[in-house]
């Protein structure tokens, strides 16, 4: 049984290849075999090839050499594309998802924008916590806004408990969708120096020594440029937190960086989440 699994048509196609060339070496005559033996060296240097007046054996040798070489390079190069298709495939999250909100924006009801935007929103955290392969309740995700002194002017001038100061140019927004919930003072300052860090994309396994809370590990990305839109994870447990799972959730959410630069799509987020909760 262990030798099965190793039978494969590439393995077996490659020995049925060596055993040709093997029976060729003996048949053949001395023109032909090194006309056969150069062909195959093509690549390499002359030094390698025999020549006319070298042995069977040494002909015989120097092609399945070759032919080893020839295989192993093949084999590495497939391994190699089917990583990159892979890789590739993780950048496929929320695609329907974002091309219908992106369709709501310019044509449809505030009702449809809405219920696109939040669509988009859950599926987003869903599918993130797929990625780590953790239940929704073992992490926190938090979204993270830029909000213009207008808008804020808009929403909270009413209000006494909110004022805007004239040399402001915008104020931080921080959502969590879940309703049970709202963000901590510890995870506002850990969001605030996210948002310092010159990376849009990056991850931190020392916040529990920085800020001395219950999280133990972060991640964050936002847009390019000036910030509009950001996402964070904040993790209670260490070790969550894989090489493999960051470069999917990475490409997962490298459109983000660009949604944040689409200002209707942004002002439309901020405009349902501050009506829904204000």
């Amino acid at each position: 049984m262990a030798f099965r699994k190793h039978l494969s048509i590439g393995n077996i196609s490659s020995i049925l290849g060596i055993v040709s060339f093997i029976i060729a070496a003996i048949t053949l005559s001395k023109e032909h075999l090194h006309l056969v033996t150069s062909t195959i060296l093509f690549p390499f240097t002359e030094k390698l090839n025999p020549g006319i007046e070298g042995s069977r054996f040494i002909h015989w040798l120097v092609i399945t050499l070759a032919l080893i070489i020839y295989i192993l390079f093949f084999t590495g190069m497939m391994k190699l594309l089917m990583k990159r298709g892979k890789q590739q495939h993780l950048h496929i999250i929320c695609q329907e998802e974002i091309a219908v909100m992106l369709d709501a924006i310019d044509a449809s009801s505030e009702l449809d924008i809405n219920e696109k935007i939040l669509k988009f929103m859950n599926t987003f955290d869903k599918e993130v916590a797929n990625i780590f392969q953790l239940d929704p309740d073992d992490l926190k995700s938090l979204w993270v806004f830029q909000l213009k002194s207008e808008e804020y002017a808009l929403y909270f001038d009413n209000d006494p408990a909110y004022t805007v100061e004239e040399d402001e140019k915008s104020y931080l927004m921080i959502v969590d969708l879940d309703e049970k919930s709202e963000p901590s003072e510890e995870e506002k300052r850990i969001i605030q120096w996210a948002l310092r860090q010159p990376n849009p994309q990056f991850w931190d396994d020392r916040i529990k020594e920085n800020f001395k809370g219950k999280h133990r590990e972060f991640v964050f990305v936002r847009n390019y440029g000036d910030f509009r839109l950001g996402y964070a994870i904040l993790f209670k447990e260490e070790g969550k937190i894989t090489k493999q799972k960051l470069e999917h959730f990475e490409s997962a959410s490298s459109y983000l960086m660009l949604l944040g630069k689409i200002d209707n799509l942004t002002t439309k987020m901020i405009q349902y989440l501050l009506e829904k909760v204000v």
